[in-house]
């Protein structure tokens, strides 16, 4: 009777301790899985090349390569697949040359919030803290901030109050520091009175932690 209660304790004592362990087990799985869907917020900052796709069929005017700037945060979460979503500032000048008289230019300018909502495949996330290349697709709702309608435009009116681009990127990560370089097409015109899809380039350099 004696050996028979011991032998039920030693049982009630290993099924605790096989418990136990099992959520162990399951709480390092959590972990691992928690680690490999790994998080980290941006800050960058970069210059870009902006132009407008103009019908030089209706307008004499062609659009000219104008540098400007931008500077956004963003917080990024994922490993292989990764998602992002961030705010971007950035600022877009236009210059214009008359198709039969180079001399004559006109310009006008504007500054937008963009909202960036990024897919990523992170090519080689099996060194994602130290090395990683990656390519990114992006839908980007843009609200203007601000117009200057400059010497191409009547008024600010002219310029549209938003505009929705796709962007396509190609990024590297360097430990704490990375590159990004993209592309993004707007599918609305600029300005309202003309076929006129804008397009930007960029270069942007920033910081992950």
């Amino acid at each position: 009777m004696k050996h028979t209660t011991l032998k039920h304790v030693f049982l009630i004592l290993m099924a605790i301790c096989f418990s136990s362990s099992a959520i162990a087990q399951d709480e390092d799985i959590k972990d691992k899985k928690e680690r490999k869907a790994r998080s980290s917020f941006k800050i960058s900052a970069g210059v870009n090349l902006n132009g407008l796709n103009i019908d030089t069929a209706e307008n004499p005017i062609t659009s000219d390569a104008t540098v400007g700037y931008n500077f956004g945060i963003s917080y990024k979460r994922g490993r292989f697949f990764y998602y992002e979503v961030g705010a971007r500032y950035n600022k877009r000048p236009y210059d214009f040359t008359n198709s039969f008289d180079s001399s004559m230019t006109s310009d006008f300018s504007m500054s937008a919030l963009d909202i960036p909502i990024t897919g990523g495949l992170n090519i080689t996330s099996f060194a994602d803290r130290l090395v990683g290349v990656r390519v990114f697709v992006s839908g980007i709702p843009s609200f203007v901030l601000s117009k200057d309608p400059g010497s191409s435009l009547d008024s600010e009116d002219q310029i549209e109050n938003f505009i929705f681009y796709g962007q396509l990127g190609l990024g590297v990560d360097i430990a704490f520091f990375f590159v990004e370089l993209g592309f993004n097409y707007g599918f609305d015109d600029m300005v309202n009175t003309l076929n006129s899809n804008p397009a930007q380039g960029y270069l942007n350099l920033g910081f992950r932690f």
